[in-house]
């Protein structure tokens, strides 16, 4: 028993729920496993590397410049508040309690912005971040087959984000959980149940 989408006939595994050509909702229907693609329709679920439920590994190289540039966009957009900051801490040696005060809550302001650009960059547009974006890759919800959204970007990041406190070791859990698993989830991944994968062209 597979399922298979009443619109465009292609058969997907157990776990997927939607057709990722057209989003129909996909019926239980007893199927023979077919060889090969029905004409004109490409089968984005033959895999090309470790799949998981059918999606394939993202290309690694480009996990990583992706992660890269996000990295340097959330510099970017702390150095307003860094420079706040500074201004207070300027402000409180020459003892200008009004400017300190002033400084200080922009500061605090502008410092949210990348920090909220960290948790929830992945539910930017079709579930990428800038980062993602120019590197074609985009973050799928596992339970609806679909580009995940800014709920599930939040879990996913923030989990990510608290293993970097751990002290020592923990920067590298997740990298290492990236290279070393078969699917490439990290453990942000697994507890929001999303996977990166190289963009297809059902996601525009």
């Amino acid at each position: 028993m597979n399922n298979i989408c009443p619109v465009c006939h292609t058969s997907y595994p157990d776990d997927v729920k939607f057709c990722i050509n057209d989003g129909t909702v996909l019926t239980t229907t007893p199927v023979q496993q077919p060889t090969e693609n029905p004409p004109g329709v490409n089968n984005p679920f033959e895999p090309k590397r470790t799949t998981h439920i059918g999606y394939a590994k993202a290309d690694m190289g480009n996990r990583f410049l992706a992660a890269l540039l996000d990295g340097l966009i959330v510099l970017a957009l702390a150095i307003p508040g860094c420079i706040f900051f500074f201004l207070a801490f300027m402000a409180a040696y020459g003892s200008e309690e009004s400017l300190t005060i002033l400084f200080g809550l922009l500061g605090l302001l502008l410092i949210l912005v990348p920090i909220a650009y960290q948790l929830l960059k992945d539910g930017f547009g079709q579930g990428q971040s800038y980062g993602k974006r120019a590197l074609k890759l985009v973050v799928i919800d596992l339970e609806t087959n679909k580009p995940i959204n800014k709920s599930k970007s939040l879990v996913r990041n923030i989990v990510s984000c608290l293993l970097g406190l751990v002290p020592i070791v923990g920067n590298f859990i997740e990298p290492i959980m990236v290279l070393a698993t078969e699917d490439g989830r990290k453990l942000g991944d697994r507890a929001a149940n999303t996977m990166v994968i190289d963009k297809i062209e059902s996601f525009k």
